[in-house]
């Protein structure tokens, strides 16, 4: 009997160690929360262009600095970590890059949306966390000018950077996935009470900045630059400071549960 709980107390220790909960990660309480923080675009990208000729960098930036503050005034113990703090252009795979090399917990992507031509107009806001089915075949994706994989006979990503191992595994993940699932849910609840946009709901997509970062990420397009009602909001000092909080308040609560489950992690 005592040989066969040290077989099962065995494996179990591997299949955490495989999927990245292993002591030095997840195993201490005291660990200190590490969240990544992603202005959209930046510097010579402007993103979207609203409706009155605002750029879509230059509204996530100041939501972005905000969330920051208040993370701050809540537990200055937290370590919030900026993929850009400036209007500065930052390519795609480097945020990725900052992320891992940052060890991040938690990975939130800040975006404005804009309508496409043949469509009705739009309002709201969307929450986006990566699509598994989309991107399994790292090799036969390229980017497009949305900034998400679509399959292509081409070689435009570079096979080191998209090492199957270092980037697609842990994304695969099931841990992940459901934790990006549970942000996404938070962050609907709290977008919906806090702010003036419409919940449009929560999507799954191939979006580039997404699986870049080896850990649970969630991409928000704040609401539509193509809307009226959306863009005055998004160009608001209130617009801004609603939105940022209603995701300060969503990081908090992962956090919460984050401890929680710590607590009974294997050490």
């Amino acid at each position: 009997m005592k040989n066969k709980i040290l077989f099962i107390f065995i494996i179990l220790t591997v299949i955490f160690t495989e999927n990245g909960i292993s002591q030095n990660n997840y195993g201490n309480s005291q660990k200190v929360l590490t969240i990544i923080l992603d202005a959209g675009h930046g510097g010579k990208d402007p993103g979207t262009i609203g409706l009155s000729g605002v750029y879509e960098k230059n509204i996530v930036l100041p939501i972005v600095l905000k969330i920051k503050e208040f993370l701050h005034n809540y537990d200055n113990r937290l370590n919030v970590v900026l993929t850009r703090s400036t209007d500065e252009f930052i390519e795609l795979k480097e945020r990725g890059k900052i992320a891992n090399s940052s060890k991040g917990d938690l990975f939130v992507s800040v975006h404005c949306n804009f309508k496409k031509t043949e469509e009705i107009d739009k309002n709201g806001f969307e929450i986006y966390i990566s699509d598994l089915v989309k991107t399994k075949d790292a090799e036969n994706y390229t980017i497009n000018e949305n900034l998400k994989y679509k399959p292509e006979n081409s070689d435009t990503l570079s096979r080191e950077y998209f090492n199957f191992r270092s980037v697609f595994v842990p994304l695969l993940q099931n841990a992940y996935f459901r934790k990006s699932e549970y942000m996404a849910g938070i962050l609907r609840t709290e977008l919906t009470k806090t702010t003036n946009l419409q919940s449009r709901g929560i999507f799954q997509d191939a979006f580039f900045v997404l699986i870049g970062a080896s850990m649970p990420s969630v991409l928000i397009e704040c609401g539509f630059l193509s809307n009226k009602s959306d863009e005055e909001y998004l160009k608001s000092e209130k617009g801004q400071t609603e939105i940022a909080k209603a995701i300060y308040k969503s990081i908090i609560y992962y956090k919460m549960d984050y401890e929680y489950e710590n607590l009974f992690v294997l050490k």
